[in-house]
This record gives structure tokens, sequence and C-alpha cells, in this order.
């Protein structure tokens, strides 16, 4: 069975068993590769609009001996295939795969299930999620190299999100979970590090940025807040 990086192995926990996935912007096809050999999903169409990143998926298809149930379509976003069951789009900008989305609104609106693990903007992404007409059934976050994933799951359906639940996330915050709390100490530190810096300095443009900086830390420290006592410093 193939080996995947932490964060697409934690894309691949999220996807329900179903008859088909369209796996968007495969890239090297190792997530589509899983998902059949896992049982998740009974025919991937791995689609990327890259020529380079599909020729490489389809070498790794071949060699997993996978050609009649993966299929490599080079198109853009969802144009490509007709129908399937779950959407996953991961590695990509918030902007990005909120205008995948809506380019196609029936194809994504007949999924059961979409996957999704934007890379920034998640914030904007998870209210343009709900505006849509989807609400937020499952998430995970992991940190791997340094870096911090969240991963999310949604399906057609109304959710209200407050403004912390848009920024990290509805059930990562119910759930309490370690690596969000992780990432909102590093946030913490980060935006406390930056409003010392630009505190010193004067200027319209840098008291701004001093509100624009109290505002992202009062939103971190309520976040924070539904950890319980003591969640701002380090266990």
């Amino acid at each position: 069975m193939i080996t995947l990086s932490k964060r697409l192995q934690a894309i691949a926990d999220l996807v329900k068993p179903c008859e088909t996935v369209a796996d968007v912007g495969c890239d090297h096809g190792f997530l589509s590769i899983r998902l059949i050999e896992e049982g998740k999903a009974v025919h991937v169409f791995a689609t990327d609009l890259r020529p380079g990143p599909l020729k490489a998926a389809k070498e790794h298809i071949h060699a997993h001996n996978l050609n009649n149930c993966i299929e490599t379509i080079q198109c853009d976003g969802l144009r490509g295939i007709h129908r399937a069951d779950a959407i996953v789009i991961a590695g990509m900008g918030g902007k990005t795969m909120t205008d995948i989305l809506s380019a196609e609104p029936g194809k994504a609106g007949e999924a059961s299930q979409l996957v999704l693990q934007p890379q920034s903007e998640t914030g904007a992404f998870r209210r343009d999620l709900v505006r849509a007409g989807y609400r937020i059934t499952g998430e995970d976050m992991v940190e791997e190299d340094g870096k911090f994933y969240p991963i999310l799951s949604a399906c057609r359906g109304e959710m209200d999100l407050s403004e912390e639940e848009a920024e990290f996330g509805p059930l990562l915050l119910d759930k309490k979970h370690p690596v969000l709390h992780k990432y909102l100490l590093w946030r913490l530190e980060v935006l406390e590090g930056l409003h010392n810096e630009v505190s010193g300095r004067e200027g319209e443009r840098s008291r701004l940025r001093i509100l624009e900086i109290d505002g992202e830390l009062a939103l971190v420290r309520k976040a924070l807040g539904r950890f319980g006592k003591g969640s701002a410093k380090p266990v």
C-alpha cells in the first residue's frame, strides 16, 4: 500500500466510502491510489490542469496496476468530469477552491461529500462555503514540516458560523483539537511580536496596522478561550 504524507493521509481519512471520487488537482496521484487501496472508492477521476503532474500520476497509477480504477483527466477544476459521489480538492488557496466549486455548482451540489484542504484564506473559504449552501460535517488539522493544515468535509445544508469559527473551524474548536491549540499559541506569539514591532513606528499606516493586529489578537484569544483556563500557556 502506498505511503502518504501526514496531510494527505488525513484527507483520505475524511473521505467516506463511496462509488466514485473526483480528486481535483491530483498532482502525483498518490491520494487517488490510496483511496482505491483503502476501498474508499471503486473509481477515481484524477484531474489536473497541468500536463506534467498528470503524466507523473499516470506513471504511478500504472505502477500500482490501477489503470482500470483511476481515470486521469486534464481539465480545469470539475469541468472534465460528469459526476462524482465525493469531490476532493486539496493543496490550493481558498479563493481558487471557491472558484472551482462556484464554476460548476451543479456538479459540486450533486456530490454527497466534499473533502477540502485550503492552503490559505481559510476563514473566507469557510464563509464562502456556508454562503453557498453547505454545512461543515467533519474537520481535522495536522502539523507537518512546520506547517499547519486544516482539512474539512462538507455536504449540502445550512449552518451558522461565528467569527472565530469561520477563521479556525467550528468542529476543531468544539473538539478542542490539540493541533489547533498549538497553532493558536503559535499565532498568538507571532501577532504579539508584530504588535511590539509596529507599535514603535509612527504614521497612519502603522496605526492602521496596529488596529488590524489588535483585531486578529482578539480573535485568537477568543478562540483560545474555548480551550479553557490556562489554554494560552503551552502545556
